[in-house]
């Protein structure tokens, strides 16, 4: 009797999962903005207006004529992840395939968080570029930030420290003792991508491409206030393809980020 049915590959039911950095520095930065472009506004006017000069009276005063000013913030990035579900892999795979659409949002969560990074290096403030080589100097970075914070008269609240892992490497040296993960918190607070309080600043270590794709310490040191960030998912949709015996499934991830105040971004990029 011939065998009819056998099948040499046996596809697995589950899916193995991609890795992902997730967004550490995106929840920390100001979303005030991001109700505006819920009908597809492709930028932000955010209104500023110069502080009034504070005068000493000797019985009479001089009133200021206020004026106003205004950045744009505009909604330039649009991203977008499209496949196709075949029929034939569905019934082979024989479960759900939702774990694709988690999988793409976090793949566009990547790529955002990348763009945050990369913003804030280019629109904040440096704050030196000496070679960080040990845990001193390292703490020199994170002071010479943090005095230049100070001076740009930055809140004290909301002050957020971002690292990549080699400069993460040397706050967290044991041997040094600059602070210790184990104290900063939950372990709840750990695994969201804090590592620790550090000089004033919750300090954050992110494997974002924006500034881990180097060997070199990097710190970017921010009042979380002082930058923008909105972003809209414009479409997400799921259908019958036309040209091929499955469904086709896609999705549009729209967002803009920008400087509010550069002196209020601090960074350090170790030469």
């Amino acid at each position: 009797m011939a065998i009819t049915n056998y099948r040499p590959t046996i596809w697995h039911a589950s899916l193995l999962e991609n890795l992902h950095q997730n967004t550490f520095v995106i929840p920390t930065l100001n979303r005030d903005y991001e109700g505006d472009i819920v009908n597809g506004g492709e930028a932000v006017k955010i209104t500023g207006f110069t502080q009034p000069t504070i005068g000493t009276y000797s019985g009479s005063i001089t009133r200021q004529a206020l004026t106003d000013s205004s950045q744009t913030l505009t909604i330039d990035q649009k991203k977008y992840y499209a496949y196709l579900v075949d029929d034939v892999d569905r019934v082979q795979a024989a479960g759900s395939f939702d774990q694709f659409q988690t999988d793409a949002a976090a793949g566009l969560a990547d790529v955002a968080e990348d763009y945050v990074l990369t913003t804030m290096l280019s629109g904040g403030t440096s704050a030196g570029t000496t070679a960080v080589t040990t845990a001193a100097l390292a703490d020199s970075a994170v002071v010479a930030i943090r005095t230049a914070l100070v001076k740009a008269k930055v809140p004290s609240a909301q002050r957020y420290l971002a690292v990549n892992p080699e400069a993460a490497a040397f706050l967290m040296n044991p041997s040094t003792s600059l602070f210790k993960a184990n104290e900063s918190g939950s372990d709840q607070t750990l695994r969201n991508g804090v590592i620790g309080e550090y000089r004033g600043f919750t300090v954050v270590e992110t494997p974002s491409a924006a500034i881990a794709n180097t060997s070199k310490p990097v710190f970017i040191g921010y009042w979380g206030r002082a930058f923008a960030f909105v972003e809209q998912i414009v479409k997400q949709r799921a259908n019958v393809a036309l040209d091929a015996f499955g469904d086709q499934i896609d999705g549009l991830h729209v967002y803009g980020a920008k400087a509010l105040r550069a002196t209020a971004i601090q960074h350090y990029v170790s030469a």
